[in-house]
């Protein structure tokens, strides 16, 4: 198997959102620490933004996003956001999946990428 542990933090933080390309990845596992206010929103798109004959577009230029279901791996819930600190598992919902922030407060984001090969 293969994986990769990504820190996202400095990142959110700094922009209020983070776009991962889950290009070649099987799951990604996001694990939100110490969130104590506001709630993070997770997006996924298949569109990169690209332009025909230009450039197939990158996870900085993506575009149509919609909510998209994660579980909860603590009570096995589905959800489009996340209120609370946990382990939220998304499997293949697109291409690209975005974490967008709303008055948040958070200590720390970590991304577990994964792939059965």
């Amino acid at each position: 198997m293969l994986s990769e542990v990504l820190d996202i933090t400095a990142q959110f933080k700094a922009d209020t959102l983070y776009t991962l390309d889950l290009s070649n990845w099987d799951n990604a596992v996001i694990q939100l620490v110490g969130l104590s206010a506001g709630t993070i929103t997770f997006n996924a798109t298949n569109d990169g933004g690209g332009v025909t004959g230009v450039t197939d577009g990158d996870s900085r230029s993506v575009g149509n996003l919609i909510a998209v279901q994660v579980t909860n791996l603590n009570t096995g819930t589905a959800v489009t956001s996340a209120t609370g600190a946990g382990l939220y598992r998304a499997g293949v919902v697109g291409r690209y999946l975005q974490l967008t922030g709303s008055g948040v407060t958070i200590t720390k984001i970590l991304v577990y990428l994964s792939k059965i090969s």
